[in-house]
């Protein structure tokens, strides 16, 4: 190795001793042979490599970089190596490199530490090799995956058996899970979905199966009433069979009694303080109905229903009809708007039902019209005239304004 390309931190060699070749005094003894390479140790002839490898390792320690450097000093001193042994013609010196390796090797301490930083980091080419012998320890579905088990029975029973594994429990919590299912069957647990979803609505229409709401809508819009919390099933089930308005006002007012029995116990759930005063008048309006005072009955119910929408019904239509855009502040445009809240065609939650039901009942009460065909406020009200009044339109009134106030009273304990 010439002058011009020794590391600028090298040692001058000693007298006799050139760099990467031994002595040619083929007369030389073993052990004078022995101390000249010793002396290699204290030659370092990667000692620029030795302190850039350090400024790496502190900024940023990349393994694969290191193990490449040292690649290449692997070989730089396997060729010193072989030189040696053909210069020197000593057959054994394989094994003396081995074992002077730590003195003669300069970056020996650095394999020590990238080793111990392999153990601590394991870099990502390592772990790689490694991860197809780690899975089946760390990770419970490896033997399904390995054994390709794709149908659902399989990974089940696969699934089953690791958990056992890992899992004391789990033969415990699946037989109890079995037991479950036998107990709980799909048609019992569907029976008490149905049964918690009929809570949700009132008493008189819980058994009125679904396919028949969008009949019940009809029935609102066309005769003006609402059919929530009164009359009792009985009568609505009348109501429901017949395809007249004229027939199903008829059955109102041929069971007057039951009628007014029922909107009396809906009252009777209305406590909210905000609404005592026309809980009261609504029930004297009920015994003008059971006297037959039906005019009256009428005159009262409309005000009665005007009062109550325009101090709650407003803001309880806000907040049940969440998505509606309403486009005026008068009642008629507050009822538009929630109706357009619905296509006509999806179906409808059960907690909506009932709203929807009051909402197009109050349509026709609220709506402009040029003449009375059912119970309208307005018209009662400003345009007095043979016909505004009517037994009819009384009772449609009675039923509004007691599912109304049935509503509102929800609204504000609930606001409260």
């Amino acid at each position: 190795m010439s002058e011009a390309h020794e590391p600028e931190e090298s040692q001058e060699p000693e007298k006799g001793i050139t760099p990467g070749r031994a002595p040619r005094d083929e007369g030389t003894p073993l052990s004078d042979v022995l101390a000249n390479l010793a002396t290699i140790g204290r030659i370092d002839p990667l000692a620029g490599f030795r302190a850039q490898l350090a400024d790496i390792s502190r900024v940023t320690g990349p393994a694969a970089a290191l193990q490449a450097q040292f690649r290449r000093n692997d070989e730089l001193l396997a060729s010193v190596r072989s030189k040696i042994v053909a210069d020197a013609g000593l057959t054994t010196l394989p094994s003396i490199m081995a074992s002077l390796r730590p003195q003669i090797d300069p970056l020996a301490g650095f394999r020590a530490q990238l080793a111990d930083i392999s153990r601590v980091t394991g870099p990502a080419v390592v772990l790689q090799a490694q991860l197809p012998k780690l899975m089946p320890a760390i990770h419970p579905l490896a033997g399904i995956w390995s054994a390709g088990l794709l149908p659902s029975q399989a990974i089940l029973a696969g699934l089953r058996a690791q958990t056992a594994v890992i899992d004391p429990l789990a033969s415990t919590l699946r037989s109890l899970a079995e037991q479950a299912r036998s107990a709980f069957p799909s048609q019992l647990l569907r029976q008490a979905l149905s049964a918690g979803t009929r809570l949700l609505l009132p008493d008189n229409l819980r058994h009125v199966r679904v396919q028949l709401w969008p009949w019940l809508l009809r029935i609102s819009a066309k005769d003006g009433i609402c059919l929530a919390w009164a009359p009792r099933p009985e009568l609505v089930d009348m109501l429901i069979t017949l395809r007249t308005s004229q027939a199903r006002h008829q059955v109102l007012l041929d069971h007057r009694k039951e009628v007014l029995e029922d909107v009396t116990e809906s009252l009777s759930e209305v406590d909210h303080p905000d609404l005592l005063v026309y809980q009261e008048l609504v029930e004297e309006a009920v015994d003008c109905l059971a006297d037959g005072r039906d005019s009256a009955a009428q005159a009262l119910l409309g005000n009665v229903l005007d009062s109550c929408m325009r101090e709650h019904g407003h803001d309880w239509l806000t907040d049940r009809f969440a998505n509606a855009q309403f486009t005026g502040t008068s009642s008629h445009n507050r009822l538009k708007g929630a109706l357009a809240t619905y296509d006509g065609n999806s179906r409808i939650r059960p907690g909506m039902f009932t709203a929807y039901l009051l909402v197009t009942s109050l349509k026709n009460t609220f709506g402009p019209a040029p003449k009375q065909d059912t119970f309208n406020r307005h018209l009662a009200a400003h345009h007095a005239a043979k016909g505004s009044y009517c037994s009819e339109f009384a009772l449609a009134a009675v039923l509004s304004v007691q599912a109304l106030l049935r509503h509102l009273d929800g609204y504000l304990w609930a606001r409260t």
